[in-house]
């Protein structure tokens, strides 16, 4: 050991002072990051108190998002510039994920308040409401099959978390008016509503106008019974379909095990 030994300490204080695990440093000085200042002949590793402020930049490089190769190169090559290039680079991917999260929450908060209502406001016999126009961000479908259906799902959602998308947290789905009117049920699209109008081609409206509208209990299989039970109140009252049939989902696999607890809203635009 060199000869002013009070300089040095031992991993396990080192440890202690600063916070870390002795297995963390040891790990560190396996991949180069932190060595030892010098192990002596019995294979003790002994370290300097200023290799602490070395723990301290792997410490706030971490807590950013840093790798342990980004801080190790950082390390071995830090100067004021480095710094300010990897502290922006830091900065900007924070911003990111704060916006992540924030997408997150809102859409947690939303799925909240539409399963408390849902459970509240069952409304099983067809009615008429005059609905305000929405903003749909949609992904098309070709085939309309489920297995279509599925993989378009998990695209749709994929493009929606890429692209920083706000939205609620029901998936609603459509079937052109001329599906209903043929009796042969074609998906249109699969799509989350927007709480505000955003630009692309992905983004569709929901006309503002008058629908008749019911909330229907049972499997995504059986829910065409929900738009013959639209369609005969329909006509029944004297009234035109001028427009496609939305469903958004209410109580879904999300907190339903038997499928015939699902629960969708279902809207057919009308003209009296």
């Amino acid at each position: 050991m060199p000869d002013n030994s009070s300089r040095y300490i031992t991993i396990s204080q080192l440890a202690k002072i600063s916070g870390v695990t002795k297995h963390a440093l040891l790990h560190y000085d396996d991949i180069g990051l932190l060595k030892p200042e010098f192990i002596n002949a019995s294979g003790y590793r002994y370290y300097s108190y200023r290799q602490s402020y070395i723990l301290d930049i792997i410490s706030v490089l971490k807590k950013a998002g840093s790798s342990l190769q980004e801080i190790k190169s950082f390390i071995q090559n830090r100067n004021a510039i480095n710094l300010i290039e990897l502290f922006k680079q830091k900065q900007q991917e924070l911003e990111m994920e704060q916006l992540r999260i924030g997408r997150m929450q809102n859409i947690l908060r939303n799925a909240i308040q539409m399963t408390e209502k849902s459970m509240e406001a069952f409304r099983e016999v067809p009615f008429l409401e005059e609905c305000e126009e929405e903003y749909l961000i949609a992904t098309p479908l070709e085939q309309g099959t489920e297995e279509e259906f599925n993989a378009k799902l998990s695209e749709h959602r994929s493009y929606c978390e890429e692209h920083f998308i706000y939205h609620e947290f029901p998936i609603w789905a459509a079937y052109s008016k001329a599906s209903l009117e043929s009796g042969i049920f074609f998906w249109g699209y699969i799509a989350n509503k927007l709480q505000e109008p955003i630009s692309g081609e992905r983004m569709i409206t929901k006309p503002k106008g008058l629908y008749a509208v019911m909330d229907y209990k049972g499997s995504y299989e059986s829910t065409p019974e929900a738009y013959f039970i639209l369609k005969e109140y329909i006509e029944r009252n004297g009234m035109k379909i001028i427009g496609d049939v939305y469903v958004v989902d209410m109580l879904t696999y999300f907190s339903e095990i038997d499928p015939d607890s699902f629960v969708v809203r279902v809207f057919i635009e009308v003209s009296v």
